[in-house]
């Protein structure tokens, strides 16, 4: 069952299922690439797999591309761990989506952590509505705690 769907875009919304794990993963490992990550890319996946097993999961799907992007949430606190979207289908609505449907399935503002050099997504949180209420992060500087609208 989709949880929402962008017909236009041609993606749609929905609970992952355990034969995803291995796109859902994908997607993460290609963005681990793009970015410069404090932890070897070893380290992050093993973090990233224990995250996962913990956390409900939504994904972002499309016809022919396949899972395009994904979240996963930690109901009780309402705090997003992973949002990850294929470079392919990032400006598409997709992130924005995936979140909406994390914080109908909680009813609360979501939180999140973002590297502070990730300029990119900082802005888009915040054209988003997302505000920044206290610093994250083991080492003082490192993350911005960001909490939705």
């Amino acid at each position: 069952m989709s949880l929402m769907s962008h017909p236009a875009a041609g993606w749609s919304i929905r609970r992952a299922k355990q034969p995803d794990r291995g796109a859902v993963e994908d997607v993460f490992v290609r963005s681990l690439r793009e970015m410069a990550w404090r932890r070897s890319q070893t380290d992050e996946l093993i973090r990233f797999r224990q995250t996962i097993l913990a956390a409900e999961v939504f994904v972002a799907e499309e016809a022919v591309a396949g899972i395009i992007g994904f979240v996963s949430l930690e109901g009780l606190t309402a705090y997003v761990p992973h949002l990850f979207v294929d470079e392919n289908w990032r400006l598409c609505g997709v992130g924005r989506g995936l979140l909406d449907v994390a914080r109908d399935q909680v009813g609360q503002p979501l939180k999140l952590d973002v590297d502070r050099q990730n300029a990119l997504a900082i802005n888009a949180y915040s054209a988003m509505g997302w505000t920044v209420p206290a610093t994250a992060g083991r080492r003082p500087g490192d993350q911005i705690r960001l909490v939705s609208p």
